[in-house]
């Protein structure tokens, strides 16, 4: 992919974290920093315990955000279109991921090295700005994620999942839908007949 076609599909990401100030020459500094990678239905984007150096937006798939414990994986995160995906404890403190990053679906992501983002911070205010604006977009969600795990039930959690990604049945496993709401997939299972009854 060359980068006239990279740049509608940047934009179109961006877009989305309300970036629209950019020239057309900004546009293509940017790009040319990044690149696009496709990630394959089990692929590792980052896996957990290694230092991670690359944050990515995601172009097109899902990706999710698992812990192991116990020899169980807890799903804690999920990452659709237009979603930022990375390991910040990694790229800022230099220490291993705690976290996996994982495909559920055939996926393209636009990734950029944090070093190299820390570069363009340099060159321009705007691109500064670029870098602050997505950082509290991402404030912002890790934020809505913990008051729903301390306000919400876990019924309400997956309507709210469901309402933000109507596709989510299609493409998420449920024992991951299940474990992102916090329940066992048998009680996912009750909490989507007691929905389907109303």
């Amino acid at each position: 992919m060359d980068i006239l076609q990279i740049i509608p599909a940047a934009q179109r990401v961006l877009k989305h974290y309300d970036i629209t100030f950019l020239t057309p020459k900004e546009w293509a500094t940017l790009i040319q920093y990044g690149s696009i990678k496709k990630y394959k239905k089990g692929e590792n984007f980052i896996t957990a315990n290694h230092i991670n150096t690359k944050i990515a937006f995601v172009l097109k798939g899902c990706f999710r955000f698992y812990y192991e414990k116990n020899e169980n994986e807890i799903t804690c995160l999920l990452s659709f279109e237009n979603g930022l995906i990375g390991s910040f404890e990694s790229n800022i403190l230099k220490q291993p991921c705690t976290q996996t990053i994982q495909a559920i679906e055939e996926s393209e992501l636009f990734v950029i090295d944090y070093k190299d983002l820390e570069a363009l911070y340099d060159k321009s205010p705007k691109f500064e700005r670029v870098g602050r604006l997505i950082l509290e977009y991402y404030l912002a969600f890790l934020q809505q994620r913990i008051t729903s795990y301390l306000m919400e039930t876990p019924e309400e959690r997956y309507k709210s999942l469901f309402q933000e990604t109507p596709d989510v049945l299609q493409r998420v496993p449920l024992q991951y839908i299940a474990s992102y709401i916090g329940v066992t997939p048998v009680s996912l299972s009750r909490i989507r007949k007691r929905i389907l009854k109303k």
